[in-house]
């Protein structure tokens, strides 16, 4: 038996048989060597030389920019370094052209003053061409050529001469849209930010891809071209329209539990985006979540108003509580846009709430006819690789309004002014862990502040697409957020299996305080076809004390089609 540990102990180590592990010698002649601050030692000559290339870059970034390996010599376990590092070069006097000033203040962290005695550092000397280079390309001037001509080198003060070609000044002089777009040119144009008579911009050309990988309807059939031409120069784009119109909802019955009637109950939405081929939206949203409630929402939005940067947007949401009351929403907003499908907005917004016949009967209430008029600041951004099925990338919204309000609560006559502050995020980022593998975090945030808030001012969430793992709009809030940690798996573009958890954190001081932090976890899968994608999960939900039950799971189910 110790005979073959033995054996085996030797043809395990028999492969370092053959390994040496050399210790670095640095010699040279020159009064101040280089000298590493502790032993080192290498286990192959493979590893020698990547530390010497490492450490003589090191050295020229720092200024020595004369430093170099001259001979290598290995002798049993040392390798033996001629390596001459030589003097630091201290400062560089770049002198220029008085018309070349205007061009070196563009530079960032640069201008005249700081170039006279600039640190001898390839970085820097690199930055400041590199700068000149950049502004000339993305002004017009393609074609320039900037160098330096080194006039006198000295480790106190090298001396150079910056020359700055301009070459010929170029403009787009037209663009070409190749490829199946159903899409107004002007929109194309608008979207990159290049039009006709503009001046050459290589910044604006690079972004081209990122910014039409933004635009949810169109995608990129190949990479842009460039045609110069004595006239300038002519951009070719490749597209095609991707159908992201979409219908989805789910449509049920049940009996409702106080007239015993049969009800129809669900959630149906048809979002119609670029019928006009000008990037317009229009969405509309019918639910009926709950039993005796009505609620309807339509959305309108139109891009690039007059071939400016400027849209419009509106809003209309209803909401009926059986014969309690009718509240309703208008808000009127205006774009501006950023780059890709990202944009701000300035909005007006009217709340209005009135009580229906039933109210005077329910006992201990807290509601109230109410008015608000108020004026909010937004941002939308949505930079997600694929929208069906996105990988990576970032959809956020998030608003801000402040309001006056007129109420009259049920049991008061007379109307009362209030101050009024509304704030809302919706937030999802995509990171791609490994080949198919997707976590998936988010975060929905709606907060209500008035000196008091009445019942039917409350929001309204739970269910597939707030808290999973409760049924729709069940629990009623003033102010709430919801983090959701979700892992997916792709299984192919328009496929994933998931599991998630979502918990929530909120408040109702509507009438008796309330707080809670409601959780929810579960797993489901969405699956595409040439119908559309299909999603379904399974989910438990726990809140205040009550113990999690699987008799009470929720199997949430959706639908969308695109086209």
């Amino acid at each position: 038996m110790i005979r073959i540990l033995f054996i085996l102990g030797v043809l395990i180590s028999f492969p370092s048989w053959g390994q040496k592990s050399y210790y670095l010698s640095f010699n040279s002649q020159e009064a101040s060597p280089f000298q590493p601050k502790k032993e080192i030692y290498l286990d192959s000559k493979e590893e020698v030389f990547e530390y010497l290339k490492k450490t003589r870059s090191k050295h020229i970034r720092k200024g020595y920019v004369l430093a170099s390996i001259d001979s290598v010599h290995f002798e049993e376990n040392t390798a033996v370094i001629h390596y001459y590092r030589g003097s630091k070069f201290e400062k560089i006097k770049i002198a220029h052209k008085d018309e070349d000033a205007y061009l070196i203040s563009k530079v960032p962290r640069m201008n005249e003053r700081m170039i006279a005695k600039l640190p001898f550092e390839p970085e820097l000397v690199e930055d400041l061409l590199n700068g000149l280079s950049d502004h000339l390309n993305n002004n017009g001037y393609p074609f320039s050529k900037v160098y330096l001509e080194v006039e006198h080198i000295s480790p106190e003060i090298s001396v150079a001469q910056l020359h700055i070609e301009k070459g010929p000044e170029v403009k787009f002089t037209e663009i070409f849209i190749k490829g199946k777009s159903k899409v107004d040119d002007r929109y194309i144009e608008n979207a990159i930010s290049i039009s006709e008579g503009d001046d050459y911009n290589a910044e604006l050309l690079k972004n081209i891809s990122n910014k039409i990988e933004q635009i949810q309807f169109i995608k990129e059939i190949r990479p842009y071209e460039i045609l110069f031409t004595q006239k300038g120069a002519q951009l070719y784009l490749y597209l095609e329209s991707v159908p992201v119109s979409l219908i989805n909802g789910v449509v049920g019955i049940q009996p409702d539990p106080v007239t015993e009637k049969t009800v129809v109950t669900g959630d149906i939405r048809l979002k119609l985006l670029n019928i006009l081929k000008r990037g317009e939206e229009l969405d509309i949203n019918w639910k009926s979540l709950q039993p005796q409630t009505q609620e309807l929402d339509l959305s309108f939005s139109y891009p690039f108003l007059f071939n400016t940067p400027f849209g419009i947007e509106t809003n209309f949401d209803l909401y009926k509580l059986d014969s309690t009351f009718l509240s309703t929403n208008v808000n009127l907003g205006i774009r501006y846009f950023l780059t890709g499908g990202s944009y701000i907005k300035v909005f007006y917004e009217a709340n209005n709430s009135n009580l229906l016949s039933g109210a005077s009967s329910i006992p201990n209430s807290n509601l109230s006819s109410a008015s608000n008029n108020s004026y909010g600041l937004g941002l939308y951004r949505n930079s997600v690789d694929y929208l069906p099925n996105p990988s990576k990338g970032l959809r956020m919204s998030v608003d801000a309004s402040a309001g006056r309000r007129k109420s009259r609560p049920t049991q008061e006559d007379s109307t009362t002014i209030s101050t009024t502050f509304r704030a809302n995020l919706n937030l999802e980022v995509f990171f791609p862990i490994a080949q198919r593998h997707v976590i998936r975090l988010a975060n929905n945030t709606q907060s209500y502040y008035a000196p008091e808030i009445y019942q039917n001012e409350v929001y309204r969430f739970g269910g597939l697409n707030t808290q999973r793992g409760f049924n729709e709009e069940v629990l009623l809030a003033t102010t709430l957020t919801t983090f959701t940690a979700e892992y997916r798996f792709l299984v192919d573009r328009k496929s994933h299996a998931f599991a998630f958890f979502d918990q929530s954190f909120y408040e109702n001081n509507s009438n008796d305080y309330v707080n809670d932090q409601p959780f929810g976890f579960g797993a489901g899968f969405s699956f595409g076809t040439n119908l559309g994608i299909f999603s379904i999960s399974y989910a438990l939900g726990k809140q205040f004390d009550n113990p999690i039950e699987f008799r009470n799971g929720k199997v949430h189910f959706g639908y969308v089609t695109y086209f």
